[in-house]
């Protein structure tokens, strides 16, 4: 999918209230054309959640015109839910979009707080994603929809492909090893435990 039809769909997501995921594809490049049409953030990735917060609360009182915006240090002072609250007071008029990468990243106590976050029909989220989500946020992966899914499932079809071929170089691997005598018979086990590790590795590439 092209870079314009994303951000097309993304604009028509965002003017729905709906949250955005794109696969394999940097939020960073989308963000300066998203904050033309609409407030913005860019905070990267969604963790520590306490840092990020802060970001987008100072975004926003900028955005406000606000004159005495609190410093890093005194934000920090507050808990979670508290910089929860003080978002949601500055950001009552106005859509806000949280732009940020590698949902697959996500850990069970930040999905929950974002999907709080977001709970909030002016806050909306564009994200990307480059592997598979944990099922911890699972509920949180619901509220988006998966901009190029297309291309998700065309990758999906190549590793299924790839895996099989992988797996058959590692019993190759073995079977040269074993038969150019560079182990004896009381050593096999080193052999399969060398023909593991270049599979994985070589899966970990893959993938």
């Amino acid at each position: 999918m092209e870079k314009e039809e994303i951000l097309e769909r993304i604009f028509e997501n965002i003017k729905n209230g709906k949250n955005s995921l794109i696969w394999k594809n940097n939020t960073y490049e989308y963000a300066d054309l998203i904050k033309t049409k609409y407030r913005a953030v860019y905070i990267n990735e969604t963790d520590p959640i306490k840092s990020k917060m802060i970001k987008v609360i100072r975004e926003v009182s900028k955005m406000e015109e606000i004159k005495k915006i609190e410093s890093e240090e005194q934000l920090n002072k507050k808990t979670k839910d508290q910089l929860k609250a003080i978002l949601h007071k500055r950001n009552r008029k106005y859509k806000l979009v949280i732009i940020f990468n590698h949902f697959e990243r996500l850990t069970r106590t930040s999905a929950q707080y974002w999907m709080s976050l977001t709970g909030n029909p002016y806050i909306i989220m564009v994200g990307s994603t480059f592997g598979v989500h944990k099922k911890e946020a699972y509920g949180f992966y619901k509220t988006f929809e998966l901009i190029n899914k297309e291309e998700q499932e065309e990758s999906r079809a190549e590793v299924n492909i790839t895996i099989p071929f992988i797996l058959l170089i590692g019993a190759l691997i073995f079977i040269c090893l074993y038969k150019l005598s560079l182990i004896s018979s009381d050593k096999v086990m080193t052999a399969v435990i060398m023909s593991i590790l270049v599979t994985r590795t070589i899966l970990y590439f893959v993938k």
